[in-house]
């Protein structure tokens, strides 16, 4: 796990380092910075396969993770291993 911009330990600030997940994404709109509508209506599909529409897509505020997805009706934030490789980072 990585840490939140806050030291709040509540499970809505909690980051989770996901290999499963495609995307980055969060629902915290005030931790983006530099947010734009996605080109088209988009949707992600969850573990429990429901689906969650993208609202945005930023840069986290706190961080230099790009393309992060705002999702607003998600429970985690979800780091993706995938991305982070695709933006040449390292964990």
């Amino acid at each position: 796990m990585v840490s939140s911009p806050t030291n709040n330990c509540s499970s809505d600030s909690v980051w989770f380092v996901d290999s499963g997940a495609s995307n980055h994404m969060m629902s915290h709109e005030d931790w983006f910075r530099e947010l734009r509508k996605p080109d088209r209506p988009s949707y992600v599909e969850t573990g429990d396969n429901t689906t969650h529409p993208i609202r945005q897509i930023g840069l986290g505020q706190q961080t230099y993770l790009k393309n992060y997805l705002h999702v607003p009706t998600i429970t985690k934030i979800l780091v993706s291993v995938s991305q982070i490789i695709e933006q040449d980072m390292q964990l």
